[in-house]
């Protein structure tokens, strides 16, 4: 196998997601409050996501045949225009996408907003000598 150097080898005999399933344990175990910290995240993100499908419901048949007859009661000019906005695409297929974009816009800029008030208790330095230790560590046991 080639050396290159800044790129890391792969472990043989696919020991590479063992590899990283038992780092992510150890940062977890070592580093203080990220455990706590994810256990948050976590939640904070499923409620997140509860929150946009409260405000951003699918659309039941009854909402497309309003948004349907509202469009044929626009005059024929701002009629081409809607359809053109949107590729001519049926109205029917075009407001489930369209809810969909709006209620993943929401999830990240609320996921977002919610990781610039929380960061991350793991630096990138603390998180680089925590990973040299478990390298140290677990190459002592793969030899033994």
């Amino acid at each position: 196998m080639l050396i290159h150097p800044g790129k890391r080898a792969t472990l043989a005999n696919g020991r590479q997601e063992d590899w990283d399933e038992a780092r992510e344990v150890y940062l977890l175990e070592h580093a203080p409050g990220l455990k706590e910290h994810y256990e948050a995240q976590q939640r904070a993100f499923s409620q997140i996501e509860e929150d946009a499908k409260d405000r951003h419901p699918d659309p039941t048949p009854d909402d497309i045949a309003a948004a349907l007859a509202a469009e044929a009661a626009l005059p024929y000019r701002k009629r081409t225009e809607a359809q053109l906005r949107r590729d001519f695409e049926p109205l029917a297929t075009h407001l489930p996408q369209d809810i969909k974009g709006k209620r993943k816009r929401f999830i990240q800029r609320s996921q977002r907003a919610w990781d610039r008030a929380n960061p991350r208790p793991l630096s990138d330095e603390m998180q680089r000598a925590l990973t040299a230790e478990f390298v140290k560590i677990y190459t002592r046991a793969a030899r033994s």
